[in-house]
């Protein structure tokens, strides 16, 4: 009872019924989460001999306990005994579940879902027709088809994640595969909303309980203990009151004794008999005031104790004004389900452009397999041709595939047996000649079939009327043509013919052809091979090139500081070039001194006129302090509105003093030439190097592929041989970063030299309005000379015609069109600048121009070409598009209104590489291996086959594997609390009733 009077008091109420969000009981229980009651003592207790000696003591201490009180007890009525011993039996009992500790906690079901992977195969092979059909899509086009119109993710989703990957380039060295998208699992399998792949929940499991549900009503066990309390408070009342009647009618009888001595035995049976009588009546009364004391005890305390989101009084139906509990960290449902995941939206003919140069299928492979969990990953799908031709082999990624029994699923794109085709893959010619100079056009030539072929080859030269070709791989309008032969060239003539041998392995085959011209002007060139009659695809028989035969010489500017060995080569190169025509000012110079040029000058050239005169500008570690404010601007205005080149050459002694003024104008005005960012430090201070003792040959970067002037022998592989093993250089000047929109083609390789993670720029360029500007980092390309001196001439002479290319190909006084590569590989982005006027002359100011793109299959696009931004004089427009098919690209820009209409054009061709040409069937057995070693299924894919039907059956053969885990949450602390409480309140009372009883009945 003191126990109950405690409990009953307010203050004691408040501390007992403190709850806490993340500890509380759930009304309504999350359906990955449970809540689990076990004895944490229990857990701890290791061995047969601990758990014997627990129960040993138990029944040792019961037995002594029942012993003794059954001996002091042993007079008392039959009730009073039971009663007394059930309550130390009881709160042995209590103390020994106090001992094992009940505990509570949640347990929460962690599902990580299946998941698939999608790699596709992104190198440039896959730009190659599907089947050897001659209207066949590519096989990246029937990828596409598969992903997006058969809806594959969609069909996955329902019972997996599903990540699709590129395959990823050699490019920066890692040839890692790169991740598209990742989509949800849909149904099913308990998708988590943030769809990060796992199914969580709150710790606190308080986050589902509501309103309602605290306010229901009381419960049964409540309502039982209540009861079971109220009747024990009844029944010790009653045994009160029975014992007290008892006590007074026992006095009444001893007083009756003392006046009868005769009666004395009587009279002590009289008084002993209602005594006994009334005992055994409170016996009995004590013994349901416990048993109901105890029942209410347990069944009011256990549903408090489990309650811990109510106070005591919300339990017993006091209170009814209950908070829900908050949690700062819960959603509404409707925000939850606003913030679900959404399917990512791709393009799809961006992300899977087939621009690697290499396949690497081994290493993507091993990639995936060592990022992703291998128990939740039910397959890999491989869409691809099969031709792994870089990286790891397949072998490695294999075994791994084994060891984690990962299924893997190819998608085999392509022809298996290609079909009698002959091709004239790429086409290489000069873009500017000079009448008389002999130059060459070289192709390279492939076929596949059954057996060898020898076939005719010819070359075929005509007047470029500006109107397309008939060929399907190059300039695909028929305007002027026959359409009679898809392979013509309006006004051609067969120039040379030589017979060739193709063997049928597709392997890629060379041919070279030398002219002479003639003639001035804009001429097309054709190379077309007569084909055998069992030629299957007509259209890819001939390529075409534009070349431009000019009179006038290239007239050079050369620019020097003081006589170094750069500068005497270049002047001694070009002076001997009879197709150029140089001019030389050399800043140390004296008045009298000869020079190999044509004219020698001592100034910077005055006026616009002089300086417009040239085509290209070349400074050698020029003295800037010697160029004045006015002299800058014609060079800005040589660069934006004259399509001039310049070439800055670096160099130890004027350089440096470029930055040394900061707040100079004409320092910031010089700076805005180059392309790079010029560092502030000095060489001392680490902005460069400067008579080193080591020589380090270029890094060179992609884009260095591309570039013509590189490429100082017959072939790139040849020319970038030599410049690793005889363009190593010494000294370098400080360069920050590139600017934007600049090229980085080189850079300094010695990594002692490495800032911030990046090795310093030797060698960029960029477009500066219409003009071109290109630096070098170092005056030390003389030293190709050791490999011969035709490497030296060819880089510096294809270098400045390079530069000059604008003002040389200017073909209209509306504007320039440029780009910054005319020869790239299949994938990569070729950039566009156009420097347009109006009708006056002035600065085109459209918010926009739009070209168009003819593709070598024929169709046109559009190319939205917006303001540059580094270009303040406004007039200049950049745009961009990628090649993902091999053959000749045409850019048309018309300007002007009807009566003044021109076009302005360019060429771009574009090639696979060689390691892609070369083996384009479908390797079907080495996807067949791949499938059957890991107990996939290999899909090839004909012409016949239906992509959605691929799509239904890896659906049906890829089986969802998620991975369930079970989670044990920490001890629920209020509940802890609450649990004890609830104990000590039994036992208190049960020790306090026996104490009672004990007293009323005379015991010790």
């Amino acid at each position: 009872m003191i126990g109950l009077s405690y409990l009953m008091n307010p203050q004691s109420l408040q501390v007992l019924a403190q709850t806490s969000v993340g500890n509380s009981a759930p009304a309504a229980q999350s359906p990955t989460e449970r809540i689990v009651y076990e004895f944490a003592r229990a857990e701890t207790l290791d061995g047969w001999w601990v758990w014997a000696a627990i129960v040993l003591a138990v029944v040792i201490g019961t037995s002594l306990c029942y012993f003794f009180y059954r001996r002091d007890v042993a007079e008392l009525p039959r009730p009073v005994r039971w009663t007394l011993i059930g309550l130390r039996l009881t709160v042995i009992l209590a103390l020994v579940f106090l001992f094992f500790d009940l505990v509570r906690r949640t347990e929460r079901r962690v599902t990580r879902p299946s998941e698939v992977v999608v790699l596709v195969d992104t190198s440039q092979s896959m730009s190659l027709p599907a089947d050897g059909t001659i209207d066949a899509p590519s096989r990246i086009q029937r990828t596409i088809d598969l992903i997006d119109q058969a809806k594959l993710i969609e069909t996955f989703g329902d019972n997996h994640r599903t990540s699709v990957y590129s395959l990823g380039g050699p490019e920066g060295g890692s040839g890692q595969p790169e991740l598209i998208t990742t989509s949800a699992v849909v149904t099913g399998l308990d998708a988590d909303e943030s769809g990060n792949g796992e199914t969580t929940t709150s710790n606190s499991a308080t986050t589902a309980v509501t309103t309602s549900d605290l306010q229901a009503s009381t419960n049964p066990f409540v309502l039982f203990g209540l009861f079971c309390l109220t009747a024990g408070a009844i029944a010790s009342g009653l045994a009160l009151f029975t014992g007290a009647s008892a006590g007074l009618r026992g006095r009444a009888s001893a007083s009756d004794a003392t006046q009868s001595t005769t009666a004395l035995r009587g009279g002590v049976q009289a008084s002993r008999t209602p005594t006994s009588s009334g005992s055994e009546t409170v016996g009995w009364f004590l013994l349901v005031a416990a048993i109901t004391l105890g029942l209410g005890i347990i069944s009011l305390g256990s549903v408090y104790a489990v309650r811990t989101e109510q106070s005591f009084r919300n339990v017993v139906g006091l209170d009814n004004t209950i908070s829900p509990p908050t949690d700062s960290s819960s959603e509404p449902a409707s925000e939850k389900e606003d913030k679900g995941p959404k399917q990512q939206v791709v393009d799809w003919e961006t992300a899977l452009a087939a621009n690697d140069a290499q396949s690497r299928i081994g290493d993507a492979l091993r990639s995936i397999l060592v990022d992703h969990d291998l128990t939740t990953l039910a397959g890999v799908v491989i869409i691809t041709d099969g031709q792994n031709n870089g990286g790891a082999p397949l072998s490695s990624a294999l075994s791994l595939a084994r060891r984690g029994e990962v299924s893997l699923y190819p998608i085999g794109l392509g022809s298996s047996r290609p079909p009698t085709n002959v091709r004239v893959v790429d086409l290489e010619a000069p873009r500017r000649v000079y009448p008389g100079d002999k130059f060459a056009v070289a192709a390279v030539l492939q076929a596949t079939g059954p057996t060898a072929m020898d076939v005719e080859v010819e070359l075929i030269d005509a007047l470029d009327t500006g109107e397309a070709t008939n060929s399907g791989n190059n300039d695909n309008s028929s305007n002027g043509s026959d359409q009679s032969n898809p392979n013509t060239l309006a006004g051609g003539q067969v120039l040379q013919t030589q017979k060739v041998h193709l063997e049928p392995d597709a392997s890629l085959s060379g041919i070279r052809f030398e002219i002479e011209p003639q003639t001035v002007g804009r001429r097309r060139l054709a190379v077309r091979i007569v084909a055998p009659r069992e030629d299957r695809n007509s259209a890819d028989d001939m390529q075409t090139a534009r070349y431009e035969v000019v009179a006038r010489k290239l007239k050079v500017l050369a620019i020097a500081g003081g006589p170094t060995r750069e500068y005497r080569f270049v002047r001694n190169l070009l002076y001997r070039d009879e197709s150029v025509e140089l001019d030389v000012w050399l800043q140390t110079g004296r008045t009298g001194m000869s020079q190999d040029a044509d004219q020698l000058l001592t100034e910077f050239p005055p006026t616009a006129e002089d300086l417009f005169a040239y085509d290209a500008v070349m400074m050698f570690d020029p003295d800037w302090s010697a160029i004045d404010s006015a002299s800058l601007d014609l060079i800005d205005r040589f660069l934006t509105q004259q399509a001039g080149g310049l070439i800055l050459v670096a160099g130890p002694v004027y350089h440096p003093k470029i930055t040394s003024k900061r707040g100079d104008t004409r320092s910031s005005q010089i700076n805005g030439f180059f392309p790079v960012n010029l560092a502030t430090r000095g060489p001392l201070l680490g902005g460069g190097r400067q008579g080193g003792r080591n020589a380090w040959p270029l890094e060179f970067t992609p884009e260095a592929s591309t570039a013509e002037f590189l490429w100082i022998a017959d072939t790139p592989e040849e020319s970038f041989e030599i410049w690793n093993e005889y363009g190593s250089v010494y000294d370098y000047v400080g360069v920050k970063s590139a600017k934007p929109g600049a090229k980085a083609y080189a850079y300094f390789s010695d990594p002692t030299t490495e800032v911030s993670g990046s090795l310093p720029i030797f060698a960029a360029s960029q477009f500066y309005g219409a003009g071109r500007v290109y630096f070098q980092g170092s005056g030390e390309m003389w030293r190709l000379r050791a490999a011969g001196d035709q490497y030296f001439d060819s880089y510096y002479t294809k270098l400045i015609r390079w530069v000059s290319e604008g003002r040389l190909l200017r073909d209209s006084n509306r504007g320039v069109l440029l780009v910054d590569a005319s020869r790239v590989m299949v994938g990569q982005t070729v950039t566009l600048r156009a420097v347009l006027v109006d009708d006056q002359f002035q600065p085109l100011t459209d918010p926009f121009v739009t070209a168009k793109l003819l593709t070598p299959d024929g169709k046109i696009k559009d190319i939205r070409m917006s303001p540059a931004a580094d270009s303040p004089r406004g007039g200049t427009y950049t745009g961009n598009f990628v090649a993902t098919t091999s053959g000749g690209y045409e850019v048309q820009l018309t300007v002007g209104d009807a009566l003044d209409e021109q076009t302005l054009r360019q060429t771009v061709q574009v090639r696979l590489p060689t390691s892609e040409l070369e083996r384009p069937r479908r390797a079907d057995e080495e996807l067949q291996q791949l499938a059957s070693t890991t107990r996939g299924l290999y899909f090839p894919v004909d012409t016949n086959t239906s992509i959605s039907s691929i799509a239904q059956e890896l659906t049906t053969k890829i089986e969802p594997q998620p991975q369930i885990t079970l989670l044990a949450g920490t001890p629920d602390r209020l509940f802890g609390e609450r649990r004890n409480a609830v104990l000590m309140w039994l036992i208190a009372s049960l020790l306090t009733f026996e104490w009672i009883t004990r007293r009323l009945h005379r015991l010790a």
